[in-house]
């Protein structure tokens, strides 16, 4: 894509809250991934809109952009179908659970082999994996990692901070006393005392507001056994890359 559409698809994603993290090597981190899952129906409705808008001489056909736009909007929602249920903590996932979450994971092997995208090992993981150790342990919500992927957060900070001191002693002494400081009881206490002392008091949340979010997670979920039950049909081609598509013109002439 040219800059202009780069910048434009960035002003898109950035009206969701959806911007490339610094510390994550200018991409998407894990917030932002779940953002997009979450309004991937509208998201790439619009997404699909601007492309077309596009006028370039090298642009890809209509029904190319709407298809492409199509299998990675379901790819999404069938991913966000997944990770619903793979989050849910032991003990909480019922037999429906398990049901829509291999349905789901049948569909999400269809998509990625229509999409013509290469299968990872996580890709791997979870088609091959995630169903089984959720069953076998009655849901791993409680085994994600969370805590792993803001502790490596953290260390990025502390590293930030101690990465101009040239003597390397002196700089992971640096780094083991600021990560000292973070894990010390006595100043979590603290800083915790304080932020509950200087936190306003909301009122209770109207009765209204509790309705709508959960009618907003009804329609959600609605949502996502509309796309599940949708793609069962198989209804997509294959992606054809621009490199197969070029082979076949050669071979042709």
């Amino acid at each position: 894509m040219d800059i202009p559409t780069v910048v434009a698809m960035e002003n898109l994603l950035s009206e969701y809250g959806i911007t490339p993290a610094k510390y994550h090597g200018g991409k998407l981190n894990g917030v932002d991934c779940r953002e997009v899952m979450s309004h991937a129906k509208i998201l790439f409705e619009e997404i699909e809109a601007l492309l077309l808008s596009v006028s370039h001489t090298d642009r890809c056909s209509d029904a190319q952009i709407k298809h492409v736009c199509s299998i990675h909007k379901d790819i999404f929602v069938t991913l966000d179908t997944i990770r619903a249920k793979i989050r849910m903590k032991h003990g909480n996932p019922t037999a429906d659970d398990f049901a829509i979450l291999e349905r789901s994971l049948v569909n999400l092997d269809y998509l990625w082999a229509q999409s013509g995208m290469n299968y990872t090992p996580k890709i791997h993981g979870v088609l091959s994996h995630a169903a089984e150790q959720m069953k076998r342990l009655g849901g791993i919500g409680d085994l994600l990692e969370d805590d792993l992927e803001h502790l490596h957060q953290t260390s990025k900070k502390i590293s930030d901070r101690t990465s101009k001191i040239k003597n390397k002693i002196q700089q992971a002494e640096s780094h083991s006393k600021m990560e000292a400081k973070l894990n010390n009881k006595e100043i979590i206490a603290v800083k915790n005392k304080v932020k509950l002392e200087s936190k306003r008091e909301f009122k209770k949340r109207r009765v209204d507001g509790v309705a709508r979010g959960l009618q907003a997670k009804v329609e959600r979920d609605h949502s996502r056994l509309e796309t599940l039950s949708a793609v069962e049909e198989k209804p997509y081609a294959r992606i054809v890359s621009f490199y197969e598509n070029e082979r076949s013109k050669q071979m042709e002439s």
